[in-house]
């Protein structure tokens, strides 16, 4: 194999993964990961009044999966640290919310498929994460999930971007939910690089996961602007979702070739 030309980098000789958390005062980790634990806290309540509003998931339904089988798994499973675990629990308490109504009102963003099917789904993708997150985390010695956490936000924050190219409109969505998710993560972020400065996979991620949300946040602008929903109103769902005043069941979504045929979905929930 002489004839390859010698590699650029080498391997390191202690594998990153194994260095523990640097010693970091407690107010400069507060500083951060208490913003953490109240941005998504904010993002999880802010979801869950907009699903209820426009009875569409306001976070993407497979990742609402995603995220309950991690928080359960962390919080229930595996052994964690007891500040992880005490801010893992208060998530998994609105992540109960959160999958109810991605069991209830996922299946509108699949209308080709049976809601039976659907649900279905959902919980394959629950079961399989939680699997995934507990053999992970054990097997990189993930003791407050910040691996494991991260990973996860790449898909989370991508996923939004599809959602908003599935459904063609801002129906289901918030420019309040899209700027607190993205702080929320960012602080994250922060945590993850100033606890494990060593640890260069996690500088890779949160800068990824930060664009993705960016670029969330920009195009969801330009479609409210588009759609003339005002930006920031808590009480604006966007036109054709919400509960009409009649009470005769959800309002038909705005037409796009994600939305077609709803209504037969929504009739078996």
């Amino acid at each position: 194999m002489d004839w390859l030309p010698p590699f650029l980098i080498p391997m390191s000789q202690i594998a990153p993964v194994t260095e523990g958390a640097a010693d970091v005062p407690d107010l400069l980790f507060w500083s951060v990961a208490g913003p953490t634990a109240l941005g998504w806290m904010a993002t999880y309540i802010l979801a869950i009044r907009v699903a209820l509003r426009d009875r569409l998931t306001a976070i993407p339904a497979p990742m609402v999966a995603v995220n309950f089988a991690w928080e359960f798994s962390l919080t229930f499973v595996l052994e964690q640290t007891e500040t992880q675990r005490q801010i893992n629990f208060v998530w998994f308490v609105f992540n109960l919310a959160l999958l109810y109504l991605a069991m209830r009102y996922g299946p509108r963003d699949y209308p080709a498929l049976p809601a039976r099917t659907v649900r279905w789904a959902l919980a394959g993708v629950l079961v399989w994460a939680a699997v995934l997150v507990v053999v992970g985390a054990n097997e990189l010695h993930d003791r407050d999930g910040m691996y494991t956490g991260m990973i996860i936000q790449v898909p989370l924050s991508a996923s939004f971007l599809l959602l908003l190219k599935r459904r063609g409109s801002s129906a289901g969505q918030s420019m309040h939910i899209a700027v607190v998710k993205c702080a929320g993560s960012l602080a994250a972020g922060a945590t993850a690089v100033i606890v494990y400065p060593s640890h260069h996979l996690l500088q890779v991620l949160v800068p990824t996961y930060i664009a993705l949300d960016i670029a969330y946040i920009v195009l969801l602008r330009r479609t409210m602007h588009r759609e003339g929903r005002p930006l920031w109103s808590l009480g604006a769902p966007a036109p054709g979702t919400g509960v009409p005043r009649t009470g005769a069941g959800p309002a038909p979504l705005p037409a796009s070739r994600a939305t077609a045929g709803v209504r037969s979905d929504d009739a078996t929930a």
